[in-house]
């Protein structure tokens, strides 16, 4: 008697945009399209014809069908950002139907758009990414979504990572797929903790969670496998985010009578004011650079990584194809990817939380991204060690004095025996994958 199996396959692309971060993915199931996903959609100024390439690359292979199920953005930086008023566009390009990202505070956002500002500063101007800073909600609910999902730490939780077993508890409207789209994947949040509605209107929801809730889409219409994203957030390191405050305050104050300045008492609630906001994203540019120049050249804040796979249980047979330039390699145990934004991992306190989280998973992963365009200020090697990776990449592309990647992290990926691909702004860099999964 004959035995049907069933199939998920997955093909994602690292796009080749240069100093920034643009990947999607597709799962299929008998050669139809059940879910596309987007992680990330951004490059720095000087790479904006080969971030435009690109999407219109994706446009192109999507054809007619430009629907886009689900919208991660790791954080705030505007090469993580920058195209999405492209890849979404109205009339040209993809509907969006759920956005997920952190939980962004104030600073978070400020401090990002200094940053920018400082090394990019053609970024000024940009309209988008100005709102974004100001209010990320309002900016993305210009693009239609259904849902806007705000992810915050969920702290240690279990020893062995988040349990995807149960669903949460929602107190508000249920956020999942379009249950009456049968041609469509049907995802649904699974994990612990509560998914809180912030906003209710009558086309849109807003709603909170912590990172120990995940997304879990079944392609397959009996449901019998499925495919995993799980967040993970890497916070803001607090000590740089109230010292960046402190030096904004002065440089805000800076030649004002006493009756004038900014009282320090009152700081918080001045930012709390979008209006306020909106001035210093548009007049206050030289005093936010200021700020930022006087704490860190290399400030990290709020970021989400992302697992890309089977479940932890999964025993189903998987397989791998992957094209990292001109390089093809093939491989059958490990399928899943795992992105870590610009997560600073190379603290021994931060990147032991993100293993922890991760921990009944990482024997999945088979390509890792590397944190911050591979910068040597947010990796090490235990990230080797504990994952095992077969594949690296970094999206990266020569600018100023950076290093990206650092010399000691291509020797470290180089002395493990493994294979580190550099997706740069030339097409040829880009990396293709392909990952089966079958039961």
């Amino acid at each position: 008697m004959m035995t049907t199996r069933t199939e998920i396959r997955n093909e994602r692309k690292q796009h080749a945009v240069g100093q920034g971060f643009f990947h999607s993915g597709t799962l299929l199931h008998d050669g139809a399209v059940k879910l596309r996903y987007v992680y990330d959609c951004g490059a720095m100024k000087k790479h904006s014809a080969a971030l435009k390439r690109s999407i219109a690359s994706l446009l192109a292979d999507v054809g007619g069908d430009r629907r886009l199920e689900l919208l991660f953005i790791s954080h705030s930086h505007a090469d993580h950002v920058s195209g999405l008023p492209i890849l979404l566009d109205a009339k040209k390009g993809m509907s969006v139907d759920t956005i997920i990202l952190p939980l962004f505070n104030v600073m978070d956002r400020l401090i990002e758009f200094a940053k920018c500002a400082s090394h990019d500063p053609a970024v000024r101007g940009d309209e988008f990414y100005r709102e974004f800073v100001v209010d990320p909600v309002t900016a993305l609910s210009r693009f239609n979504p259904r849902q806007i999902m705000l992810i915050s730490s969920g702290g240690p939780g279990d020893p062995d990572g988040p349990s995807f077993d149960r669903g949460p508890e929602f107190r508000g409207p249920v956020v999942a797929g379009l249950e009456h789209d049968a041609a469509r994947s049907l995802w649904k949040l699974s994990g612990s903790g509560n998914v809180d509605a912030v906003q209710e209107a009558e086309n849109r929801v807003v709603a909170r969670m912590t990172d120990h809730v995940a997304v879990v889409a079944s392609p397959v219409p009996s449901g019998s496998i499925s495919w995993l994203f799980s967040p993970y957030i890497d916070p803001a390191v607090s000590a740089k985010s109230a010292r960046f405050q402190t030096e904004l305050l002065k440089s805000l104050n800076q030649g004002l009578t006493a009756g004038a300045r900014i009282k320090k008492a009152k700081f918080q609630v001045w930012l709390d004011n979008p209006l306020n906001l909106k001035d210093l994203v548009v007049n206050k540019v030289h005093e936010l650079v200021q700020a930022f120049n006087a704490v860190s050249a290399d400030l990290n804040t709020t970021s989400v990584c992302l697992y890309s796979g089977p479940l932890p249980d999964e025993r189903g047979h998987t397989g791998h194809h992957g094209t990292f330039g001109r390089w093809s390699v093939n491989g059958n145990d490990r399928v899943a990817w795992l992105a870590t934004g610009d997560a600073d991992l190379k603290s021994g306190s931060r990147r032991k939380p993100f293993l922890r989280h991760y921990r009944r998973l990482t024997s999945k992963v088979s390509t890792l991204t590397l944190p911050h365009h591979g910068s040597e200020n947010n990796f090490d090697v235990e990230l080797l060690t504990a994952i095992e990776p077969v594949h690296f990449v970094a999206a990266a592309d020569r600018f100023s004095k950076w290093r990206h990647p650092g010399t000691g992290v291509l020797q470290a990926v180089a002395s493990h025996g493994r294979f580190l691909s550099v997706v740069t702004s030339q097409s040829a860099s880009e990396v293709t994958e392909v990952a089966l999964l079958r039961r």
